[in-house]
């Protein structure tokens, strides 16, 4: 069969890379295989991506062993863009036989990984799922009901987690500059549609409207989540939609967008106040939020426990008389949010090509009201990449506080 090479979603060197980290991973695990499910999952291993996993309907999985290739099994229907996008070349079908459609070589999931495991030099033990904190079995659960029946005294079905997530955590270059250029593309949209904010008239849902069509624009092919703050009614919630609240003179718009560029994530903050001249109050606590941000970044050196970053953001925040409200960010990849997360009690240490999300943020609030009083709130968000030294900022570092005097 030609190979099309330029439909492929990444490399050959690329996938068997991915491949080798999950196995290197598998055999500190005890794992005999992944049965994997969550299109990220799948896309890491295969290189197989596509919208037909939209359907919950039409289970994919792929079984990722521990030597050698990983297999796929889909309806037939698939099988081409399987062939299209990815490496993998053991492919399992299932179909209505009287179509026609080609050759139909298991009738079910559980046929696909009996025959597959049947085809290794090994005996298969332990399958790990994505049965952890951070990740998910993505199909309907009868149909894990029926694989773990079907093979019972055979293969024990346990949380394969850890081994996934340690994989995916440590990025390669190609991975890296696919995150970087989604948060080149998001700082952009961002700061041309704050341009193009008008008090009394322009609504938060025309605010996200014009940060995704520009973003889609230049190449994002997927929105994780678009968040668009104003106003007092909305400065102390953290993750709501966009209203059709018109926005007001004087007051602070807070963005937080994700979107993907070949499937790998951006994950930027950035504030605006609509105005020429912030009072010096909002400028001071901006620049808090971006300096200890900042004081992350400095922190991220290989080596140093995660906790250790986490001490840094939210130190400077107390040292700076601020009150620390939420954790200081999280790794960044085919999700937004994934392993692992700078927190106070993270036990990884940091290691060159992780990329993190480093965040926090001012929100000064009543603390005998508690979080809902929160009278004002800025936050800022960057992408930053672990190297063998220095950190290197993938996003911005972007701007404490946007004014319209940014636009003139």
């Amino acid at each position: 069969m030609e190979t099309k090479d330029y439909l492929k979603s990444f490399s050959r060197e690329e996938y068997l890379l991915h491949n080798r980290k999950l196995q290197e991973q598998m055999a500190e695990e005890g794992l005999d295989m992944l049965l994997l499910s969550a299109p990220e999952n799948i896309y890491y291993a295969t290189g197989y991506r596509s919208w037909y996993t939209s359907s919950l309907f039409r289970p994919v999985f792929v079984f990722v062993p521990r030597t050698g290739e990983p297999a796929i099994y889909l309806r037939i229907l698939e099988k081409t863009t399987v062939e299209n996008t990815s490496w993998c070349r053991n492919i399992y079908c299932s179909g209505s036989s009287e179509r026609n459609l080609g050759e139909l070589n298991a009738k079910d999931p559980q046929d696909a990984l009996e025959q597959f495991t049947a085809s290794l030099d090994y005996e298969v033990k332990n399958v790990g799922l994505e049965a952890g904190d951070g990740l998910h079995y993505f199909w309907p659960l009868h149909i894990l009901k029926e694989l773990a029946e079907a093979f019972s005294g055979r293969i024990d079905f346990v949380d394969g987690s850890r081994a996934i997530q340690r994989a995916r955590m440590v990025k390669t270059d190609w991975e890296a500059g696919k995150i970087e250029t989604a948060g080149y593309v998001t700082e952009r949209a961002i700061a041309e549609t704050f341009s193009c904010i008008r008090p009394g008239i322009t609504t938060e849902k025309e605010i996200a409207r014009g940060i995704a069509s520009r973003m889609a624009a230049d190449g994002v092919d997927r929105i994780s989540y678009l968040t668009v703050n104003s106003g007092r009614d909305k400065y102390h919630t953290f993750n709501s939609y966009a209203t059709d609240r018109v926005v007001q003179a004087g007051e602070i718009v807070l963005v937080d967008i994700s979107g993907h560029i070949d499937g790998y994530a951006s994950d930027l903050t950035r504030t605006m106040y609509l105005g020429q001249k912030p009072p010096q109050e909002y400028v001071e606590m901006a620049e808090k939020a971006k300096a200890c941000v900042h004081a992350g970044f400095q922190a991220l050196r290989p080596g140093v426990p995660l906790r250790e970053v986490s001490d840094a953001v939210e130190g400077y925040l107390r040292e700076a008389g601020c009150q620390v409200l939420h954790t200081s960010g999280h790794s960044v990849g085919l999700t937004v949010t994934e392993y692992p997360n700078i927190t106070g009690d993270c036990q990884e240490v940091v290691q060159p090509g992780m990329v993190f999300a480093i965040e926090n943020g001012v929100y000064p609030y009543d603390e005998k009201q508690g979080a809902s009083s929160i009278r004002i709130s800025f936050r800022m968000e960057d992408e930053a990449l672990a190297t063998e030294g220095e950190a290197r900022w993938l996003s911005g570092p972007g701007k404490a506080l946007y004014t319209y005097e940014d636009f003139e």
